[in-house]
């Protein structure tokens, strides 16, 4: 199983979550941590205690929602600790909820390595615009 770590700023881990089980149900695997009143060390443990709860995963993606912010920093910061230094700990910046849909349909059959390549390009591919009324008119 590959396992996976959302760190969002206040609630929008939780409701990444909850949106994306009202369109496909009930997803497995995932760990939902906000920052929301807490210090980076109190994130970071937290994070530790998630990354702990995946013992034996093929792997665990951690996506934050903001490249630079606090929540991505707690995250890539796992890849400097002993659970990162064996590839098996992957973090993407700018999660979407084109990429959390996109994970539960492919976690199960692509490996961990190229599930995290294929998520981020799934995520960009998901950006549409600026499309302006000008240019629809014909």
């Amino acid at each position: 199983m590959i396992g996976l770590v959302l760190i969002c700023h206040g609630d929008l881990a939780q409701t990444f979550l909850r949106t994306a089980e009202e369109i496909v149900g009930p997803i497995e695997g995932v760990v939902c941590i906000s920052n929301k009143g807490k210090s980076p060390a109190v994130v970071r443990a937290e994070v530790d205690r998630a990354l702990a709860g995946f013992a034996g995963a093929e792997g665990v993606l951690i996506m934050a929602d903001l490249f630079g912010s606090s929540c991505w920093r707690c995250g890539f910061e796992e890849l400097y600790g002993p659970t990162g230094r064996d590839d098996t700990v992957a973090v993407i910046a700018g999660v979407n909820l084109g990429m959390l849909l996109s994970f539960t349909q492919k976690r199960h059959t692509l490996c961990f390595r190229e599930l995290a390549t294929v998520l981020a390009g799934d995520g960009r591919r998901g950006i549409s615009g600026p499309t302006f009324a000008s240019e629809t008119r014909r």
